[in-house]
């Protein structure tokens, strides 16, 4: 079991005081609390002695979905859901708070879905490297298409670390703890295809970024140097623009974009 466990992502936190830490940094006494991937339930004990005043947790794994039903089968403000978190988030409604030791190969994807839902605060145990690219500023090392995203739909910021040693079974790499608060910002289609376009690039100037990115506007790279020569941030490296100046350069192309892809 534990070799299908590290390869289904599974590393369950056993350290009482870092779940306790969770509990306490995630101010739940008295909240509605969504557990995402609630594993064997020792997150979500803490939880509920930590005051929450009702929690449903998810968890994907049917035989430990089975055992928490037995396990908090007295329970009455615990109710344990069988589903795929990103399936559930489509419909899960309100919650005051939402919390969870994440699987590393499932972050983004929960991230992306968070998004969409409603919630006060949220606090996730990620990878420490994914954390950092989370909250990296404009110019820095990390600082990427996923610390834009996620800069845009919350403020983030890291609230600790967590060895890799408190977890079983050892994850090769050690974990953060990242608080979210949603922002009430939401990339559409376009902006979310243009970031993953030129920020693909990140470590080249601007207007070579967008002749690498031509497919995304329907041009030639012939034609992407001419309307990137005199574009604003011409000349900048597309991983010193904060998000806000990103998103800038985006709405001054979403017409080369419109017009690239009626005639293609």
């Amino acid at each position: 079991m534990r070799a299908k466990e590290r390869r289904m992502g599974q590393c369950f936190l056993e350290d009482a005081q870092v779940l306790k830490m969770e509990a306490r940094i995630a101010d739940v006494s008295g909240k509605s609390v969504l557990e995402i991937g609630a594993g064997d339930g020792r997150l979500t004990i803490e939880l509920h002695r930590a005051g929450a005043k009702s929690i449903v947790a998810i968890e994907k794994d049917k035989k430990l979905a089975k055992e928490l039903r037995m396990r908090f089968s007295s329970y009455k403000t615990i109710k344990i859901v069988q589903a795929d978190f990103l399936e559930y988030s489509k419909s899960a409604g309100k919650f005051e708070r939402v919390v969870g030791n994440i699987p590393y190969y499932i972050t983004s994807p929960i991230l992306f879905s968070l998004a969409k839902m409603e919630f006060g605060k949220a606090l996730l145990c990620v990878q420490k490297e994914f954390a950092q690219k989370m909250v990296a500023n404009a110019g820095e090392r990390n600082y990427g298409r996923l610390s834009l995203t996620s800069q845009v739909n919350f403020n983030a910021q890291i609230a600790g670390f967590v060895g890799r040693e408190k977890f079983a079974p050892s994850p090769k790499v050690d974990s953060a703890l990242v608080l979210l608060e949603k922002t009430g910002r939401e990339l559409d289609e376009y902006e979310a295809g243009f970031i993953a376009a030129v920020f693909a690039h990140k470590n080249k100037s601007v207007h070579a970024a967008l002749c690498d990115a031509r497919q995304f506007f329907g041009k030639s790279k012939a034609q992407m140097r001419e309307i990137g020569a005199s574009i604003k941030y011409n000349a900048r490296r597309v991983n010193s623009l904060s998000w806000q100046e990103a998103l800038e350069l985006a709405d001054e192309l979403r017409g080369t974009h419109e017009r690239g892809r009626q005639s293609s």
